[in-house]
């Protein structure tokens, strides 16, 4: 089978810059509430409910409700389930995946603690009461792990690297060779700087051909001898005919079939602190505004392996020696941490006795992003004395993200004093996420901002939840919610919506003493949207690259345990 060399778009890391995309942008701007156990139970349908902790973060007004204050403490467990399967060489339309893996991460947060002061005017009339707080609730939590694994014979990652660095000088990438061609003695020269086309050689290519994985091939007087290169799991035909440049031309191809592995492991959560002030007028009219700080911890982790399934396939001719390929690993780590700032205000109103309507609308937040990154690559072969490996240096990158605003309306409805129904919609525009770089200019990301306008949208999310007390000491909870996944697509120039949805279904019970002790329990369990990933991008023309399906959902069960005073 012969390689074509096509143009493929590399979605790592380059040595210019992180390599911020829409999706970036996402995963840093979505809200998946936490909050308390109350909360979480009523499937966090409470912007016109409040008078819990976990509701200010959904409507500022909710700590006004009640007319006492109040300390929480919510400690949370998440369990993530993710079966991922393997299809070597997919067929649009007509897939097949195989050999099926679940992997498990479980995790322990804490996505609620905070109390609210209630002080009381003295006035019976207008305004009866102020309650100020500060409250820490969890906006999102990263937590998975998956792993994929298939038998290839038709395409390989390292013929993908290899592809990927056709052009590039190879005493360049190892850093024998400025951008002139003059002679120089510095390894990391190509991670830090652009080439004579003014183009900086990505990382994970870098640490490709320094570790040998990937080198050039054939007759060393051919003229472009020194930039095209051929993977270690590949071997090569010389045709005897030549091109107008005067190059042999070479058939490539895949020595045998490989093992396949991917892997990812992510950690990492959202917070949001809350600086929240409350008013109560005549018991009916409620209003309150969040000053709110987001916290973004992130942290990714992937690795790619092949091996050879018979090393005899994959043999290697040296000068002096011969070889043959048995194995390979890439592995690129990534670290985010960011802290952002809003606003929020909100209201709730009781036109009459037991129905209750709500609203709130949140500033779009300004975060600052600083992130992390290193590639490293390792291959052997059968003597291991050509055995290589590279480590990049650590990459870092800063730059401002401004979230989207968010706007979301509520009704409850109490019947009899014993029993609660309530609703939610909330609407976040994604298509006005926004990088800028720290001086606050946007031209920098031009491409993926204009990327974020034409394929990212509303996304839409509904919540329902009911409350019930049979009696005054106990509250059994139970509540739904879903939201859409706000990404288009591209086809003949027009968007086309893409039919994805995340569910959630939960269950609570509360505890109230007749002191002032309470405690909550809830549970909730979360599909997420089926997830599609290719490990490395297609290169040949008629074949192509693996793609991973995977399918996620999670578990969390959040406790709460608090005093009112």
């Amino acid at each position: 089978m012969k390689k074509t060399l096509l143009a493929i778009t590399l979605m790592l890391a380059t040595v210019a810059a992180g390599a911020q995309t829409m999706y970036d942008a996402l995963t840093f701007s979505q809200n998946n509430y936490y909050g308390t156990a109350r909360s979480i139970g009523m499937g966090n349908a409470m912007t016109a409910v409040g008078g819990d902790l976990g509701s200010i973060g959904i409507n500022p007004a909710g700590s006004a409700v009640y007319n006492y204050s109040q300390f929480t403490l919510s400690p949370n467990l998440t369990v993530s389930t993710m079966n991922a399967s393997y299809s070597a060489y997919p067929v649009s339309g007509n897939d097949v995946f195989t050999n099926e893996q679940v992997r498990k991460l479980t995790r322990f947060s804490m996505p609620n603690v905070g109390a609210t002061f209630n002080m009381q005017t003295g006035n019976d009339r207008g305004l009866v009461a102020v309650t100020y707080g500060f409250v820490i609730n969890g906006t999102n939590n990263y937590t998975n792990q998956m792993f994929a694994s298939g038998q290839n014979d038709k395409t390989s990652y390292i013929s993908s690297m290899a592809v990927n660095a056709d052009g590039f000088d190879i005493d360049f990438l190892n850093g024998y060779r400025n951008a002139s061609g003059g002679e120089i003695d510095d390894w990391s020269h190509a991670y830090y700087n652009a080439d004579d086309r003014g183009w900086w050689a990505p990382w994970n290519i870098v640490t490709n051909a320094q570790s040998g994985a990937i080198g050039t091939y054939g007759n060393v007087d051919d003229p472009s001898y020194y930039w095209r290169y051929i993977a270690a799991t590949e071997g090569f035909n010389n045709t005897g005919e030549k091109d107008a440049d005067g190059n042999y031309i070479y058939d490539i191809f895949l020595g045998g079939p490989l093992n396949q592995a991917y892997g990812r492991k992510v950690t990492g959560s959202k917070y949001d602190a809350i600086v929240n002030v409350g008013f109560n007028f005549n018991d009916r009219f409620f209003i309150g505004a969040n000053f709110g700080l987001t916290n973004i911890d992130y942290n990714f982790d992937e690795y790619f392996k092949e091996a050879a399934v018979d090393p005899a396939d994959f043999k290697i001719e040296y000068e002096d020696a011969t070889t043959y390929f048995t194995d390979y690993r890439t592995r690129y780590s990534y670290t985010a941490e960011g802290t952002g700032v809003y606003g929020k205000i909100g209201f709730i109103a009781l036109p009459f006795d037991g129905f209750r309507i709500g609203a709130a609308i949140q500033s779009p937040t300004s975060t600052q992003i600083n992130e992390r990154w290193r590639h490293s690559t390792d291959v052997h072969y059968e003597n291991s004395s050509y055995d290589g490996s590279a480590t990049s240096p650590e990459g870092d990158y800063s730059y401002t993200l401004r979230s989207p605003y968010r706007v979301n309306a509520g009704l409850a409805y109490t019947f009899f004093g014993m029993a609660m129904i309530s609703a939610d919609y909330e609407m976040t525009d994604y298509s006005s996420m926004r990088f800028k770089d720290n001086d606050g200019y946007a031209e920098t990301f031009i491409d993926v901002n204009n990327d974020i306008r034409n394929c990212m949208g509303k996304s839409h999310m509904v919540r329902v939840g009911a409350e019930f007390k049979p009696v005054p000491e106990m509250a059994v909870r139970a509540g739904y919610n879903f939201t859409t996944v706000p990404e288009y697509y591209l086809e003949n120039g027009m968007k086309q919506t893409l039919n994805d949805r995340t569910n959630s279904f939960s269950v609570g019970l509360g505890y109230y003493s007749k002191g002032s002790f309470f405690a909550d329990i809830a549970g909730r369990y979360s599909t997420l949207t089926d997830e599609y990933i290719s490990p490395y991008a297609d290169y040949l023309s008629d074949v192509a690259s693996p793609l991973i399906l995977n399918k996620r959902d999670r578990f969390d069960i959040t406790a709460t345990i608090g005093w009112r005073f």
